[in-house]
């Protein structure tokens, strides 16, 4: 089992990382080759572009990761957020509640009945 979780490169940093090129890390920015984003392809390219993801489950944990960390670095952690990360929590939390109550209060709607 300990071989597994090496193999994974779980806890450590990233293959493309590298402190000489690089300098200090930062955990959310992507290390590997630049790649074009999303909102600038073409139809015909979006297959070829997914193809290219790490689609594996330590890709999609880092991919995670960055996200949240960028979140965070930027409402959360940054001097000038002014609550806004709290109002973010605030909102999630309300959206998984409508979410939850929904199917259950779909037979409240006003309707007439004849």
């Amino acid at each position: 089992m300990g071989n597994a979780l090496n193999n994974t490169n779980l806890g450590g940093f990233p293959k493309e990382y590298n402190p000489r090129i690089h300098g200090a890390y930062q955990a959310d920015r992507y290390y590997g080759t630049p790649d074009k984003p999303f909102s600038s392809l073409k139809v015909n390219e979006v297959f070829k572009w997914l193809n290219r993801r790490d689609m594996s489950l330590t890709g999609i944990a880092r991919f995670y990761s960055r996200k949240l960390y960028s979140h965070q670095r930027r409402y959360h952690l940054s001097a000038g957020s002014k609550g806004v990360g709290f109002v973010h929590f605030a909102l999630f939390f309300s959206f998984l509640g409508f979410i939850r109550a929904y199917k259950h209060d779909r037979h409240l709607d006003d309707g007439k009945y004849h």
